[in-house]
């Protein structure tokens, strides 16, 4: 298998790095949404 170019390797890591980004919004967002449902509001 050839080396990856370095084109090719910055491609790769920004499109990894995207993918977790994304997943780690993902869980924050989904943590946050269970939390606000655990506890009522106090009026």
């Amino acid at each position: 298998m050839d080396r990856l170019t370095k084109q090719e390797q910055l491609v790769l890591c920004l499109v990894l790095g995207l993918l977790l980004t994304g997943w780690a919004v993902k869980t924050y967002r989904a943590a946050q949404a269970s939390t606000q449902v655990a506890a009522p509001a106090q009026p």
